[in-house]
């Protein structure tokens, strides 16, 4: 019960920042969707490089102040709760592999799959698959994350 309480506040925790997002006029990089595609994938593909090699300076850089992180264990963070996270080196990920990723029409929405592995504080490695949702804006001539959602994915899936 407390665990899907958990879990309710963490997706509701999503709303308002989604309907921002989705509510932000359409940016000339929407005009032609699949070049906006092709550039918020690009972007997330370097956001889990980012993850891999721990460099806080670039995650600050494309999370935008208004960034909510909803982690596959439920668990929720602000911009400033997941930066700082990276700064002290909380499970650091020795392997973060996009399974599936696809970005729709809404022109800042990042939809798939991953698997990663970090050490545990007594150096052995632990994998997770999740499934994930990033939400992207354009604003200044600049995509940022402002949402992040995970799920893991049980045995069975």
């Amino acid at each position: 019960m407390a665990r899907n309480l958990r879990a309710l506040a963490a997706i509701a925790s999503l709303c308002l920042p989604i309907s921002l997002a989705v509510a932000q006029p359409v940016s000339q990089q929407c005009v032609n969707s699949e070049v906006a595609k092709k550039e918020v994938l690009e972007l997330d593909s370097m956001r889990i490089d980012a993850l891999l090699r721990n460099d806080v300076e670039f995650l600050e850089e494309i999370t935008a102040d208004d960034y909510s992180h909803v982690e596959s264990s439920g668990g929720a963070r602000n911009k400033s709760q997941f930066i700082a996270g990276r700064r002290g080196e909380r499970a650091l990920f020795s392997t973060f592999v996009i399974d599936e990723n696809k970005a729709t029409i809404y022109c800042n929405v990042v939809v798939g799959r991953y698997h990663n592995a970090h050490r545990t504080s007594g150096g052995s490695s632990v994998v997770k698959r999740a499934r994930h949702l990033r939400v992207y804006v354009h604003e200044n001539g600049q995509w940022r994350n402002v949402a992040h959602q995970a799920t893991e994915i049980g045995r069975a899936d």
